[in-house]
């Protein structure tokens, strides 16, 4: 049987409802009739992105840095509580039915350097639980990726979530010839895995898009050395 899942959001006075293509129009229907008229929005397709920071030539040429199309704050769909979020610009996976197909090109977004960007995720004029990252595909910028993990730490960021089109199995694997994969899931908190299947949209859970993605608790996957799931 379909679930909704309804998000208060108190801070701005609106109700998430978590969108399924298996409800019934009806069903549709009455949400209207009783909340009104919908925006509709996209797990990692935000009402309002911010655009890259803009850098001088000096900053530009600073390392490390990273590709990114954008970043926002306030989402309450990509990891517990509130979030600010940042887009990674280029995803070699470009799965089939992508919400973001606009981030796969490796030319697009701008680069930005790590301490700027963090400093941009972490402003202290807005309310946050956390930082998420996606894209995109986060992995594909691995070394950047880990320097504003660890840059995202040392300015007290106390959570962070990870997306990523690769299994974390697929992830380990990878990380024999890239050490800073391990590093980096060493450092967050959450890994969100796996690639769009787009056929199993409908069974997607609060922050997946489809059903076969997994919410990995990190810290209790390293201390039980198996995959513990955070719901």
């Amino acid at each position: 049987m379909p679930e909704i899942t309804f998000i208060v959001d108190e801070l701005r006075g609106t109700i998430l409802v978590e969108d399924n293509q298996d409800y019934r129009s009806d069903a549709t229907h009455h949400l209207r009739s009783v909340l009104g008229e919908a925006k509709e929005i996209a797990c990692a397709r935000p009402l309002e992105i911010i655009k890259p920071p803009v850098v001088s030539p000096e900053e530009t040429a600073e390392k490390p840095s990273v590709r990114i199309a954008g970043y926002y704050h306030n989402s309450l769909t990509e990891g517990p509580g509130r979030r600010s979020s940042v887009l990674f610009q280029f995803c070699p996976l470009k799965c089939k039915g992508c919400y973001v197909s606009q981030l796969h090109n490796k030319e697009s977004g701008a680069v930005v350097p790590v301490k700027k960007l963090a400093e941009s995720l972490l402003d202290s004029n807005f309310e946050r639980d956390g930082v998420t990252i996606l894209g995109g595909e986060p992995f594909a910028q691995v070394d950047g990726l880990l320097t504003l993990v660890k840059e995202l730490r040392k300015q007290g960021c106390s959570h962070i979530v990870c997306y990523s089109g690769y299994s974390l199995e697929a992830l380990l694997e990878k990380s024999a010839k890239q050490s800073a994969i391990v590093a980096v899931l060493n450092e967050i908190d959450i890994l969100i895995d796996g690639a769009y299947i787009e056929s199993l949209a409908g069974g997607a859970g609060l922050w997946t898009g489809s059903s076969n993605q997994r919410v990995i608790d990190m810290k209790a996957t390293q201390a039980s050395n198996r995959i513990v799931l955070y719901y």
